[in-house]
């Protein structure tokens, strides 16, 4: 794994890994980033001593390295996840971003929808493992029964009605709407007297969307939203406070106009939190309207709103909400992922190499 610092990851990592160093240098533009991050990973990978059995890359940069290599015959084949596909308008991201798509030997996917996308455009049949939950970690949040208001404490935001996304503030989680509905959902809890705030994690990216933020901060100013006290920017959150973080919030909102999954969603449905989200493919593979969610259209931002509100002050329905998601979120685990990728790993070493032998 690339990394632009010696920091380190920002959480934990149980399994054994390496950082390979990137540059720290200053770029022009992003299509000499995304060189820059290829060649260092060919660089790396094609100085070290060491072979194995499988090279499955996540994202395409790792793809557009590992299919160098293939070219150079370093390695013989690759695997390669594919989460989403993005709109790129950088040639160098469109170009890896298609390569790494249609150039691997082998091809996975985390739902149904991505599955049939691929078929659809490009002709392709990849093999379809959902992502998981730890579900051991974010049940506990129910588990230990932690009240609310000690989880708000931590974030400061104890005795408020509170709203939670994680995501970040970029084009795809549709940040600039929720910001929308917030504004609303301000308005109507002010007129009763009471306050509503919005914790806003994650966000970690290598792509640049200083427009679309510069956007968000600026329409914020307008709306007369204050960071600090009406919104509250986490960006990364350690790792031991996950859990706190999911139980501060009242309604986990998740309005994206596209994804590959939505991880978070079963996170916080397994913390309890009930959740607001877009009533897109490939979120409709595990959440259903009124059972277990409640799907707005993402860019309603007034549907948004009012299905925040009703979750929040319809008890008998926030309940539903919560049981349905707990039940959901059970069938889905790290554990089951991780078997069946070792089974699609078996397959293909047998193919490839002959080996039938592999390391539960």
């Amino acid at each position: 794994y690339a990394l632009e610092t010696d920091k380190g990851f920002f959480r934990d990592v149980v399994v054994p890994y390496t950082l390979i160093p990137c540059p720290k240098d200053e770029f022009n533009d992003i299509d000499e980033k995304i060189h820059s991050y290829i060649k260092t990973y060919i660089d790396y990978l094609s100085s070290i001593n060491e072979s194995y059995d499988i090279y499955h890359a996540e994202d395409c940069i790792s793809a557009n390295a590992l299919m160098e290599l293939r070219n150079r015959g370093i390695i013989k084949f690759f695997l390669r996840t594919v989460h989403h596909i993005d709109d790129f308008v950088s040639k160098s991201l469109v170009k890896c971003q298609l390569d790494s798509i249609i150039k691997p030997d082998y091809l996975l996917v985390v739902s149904q929808y991505w599955e049939k996308e691929l078929k659809k455009t490009y002709s392709l049949k990849p093999e379809r493992i959902t992502n998981g939950v730890e579900l051991k970690k974010f049940n506990m949040v129910q588990s230990k029964n932690t009240p609310k208001d000690e989880s708000k404490k931590k974030f400061s935001v104890e005795g408020l009605k509170t709203i939670l996304t994680i995501g970040g503030i970029e084009p795809r989680k549709n940040t600039i709407s929720t910001l929308r509905a917030f504004n609303k959902l301000r308005s109507y809890f002010q007129n009763k007297d009471e306050r509503v705030v919005w914790l806003l994690g994650g966000g970690e990216t290598l792509f640049d969307y200083k427009d679309y933020r510069k956007e968000f901060f600026s329409e914020m100013h307008k709306l007369g939203i204050k960071a600090d006290k009406d919104i509250i920017i986490l960006g990364n959150i350690p790792d031991d406070l996950m859990q706190d973080l999911y139980n501060a919030g009242d309604v986990f909102v998740f309005p994206s106009l596209k994804e590959g999954w939505g991880l978070v969603v079963l996170e916080a449905m397994a913390s309890g939190v009930p959740v607001v989200a877009s009533n897109i493919e490939p979120l409709r593979e595990f959440l259903e309207d009124g059972k277990n969610s409640l799907l707005v259209s993402p860019m309603d931002y007034a549907a948004l709103s009012d299905s925040i509100i009703r979750i929040m002050e319809n008890d008998v329905l926030n309940a539903r909400i919560k049981a349905g998601g707990n039940k959901t979120s059970a069938e889905y685990s790290w554990e089951s992922s991780a078997r069946n990728h070792i089974g699609i790993y078996r397959d293909v070493i047998n193919k490839e190499i002959g080996i039938t032998s592999l390391a539960e």
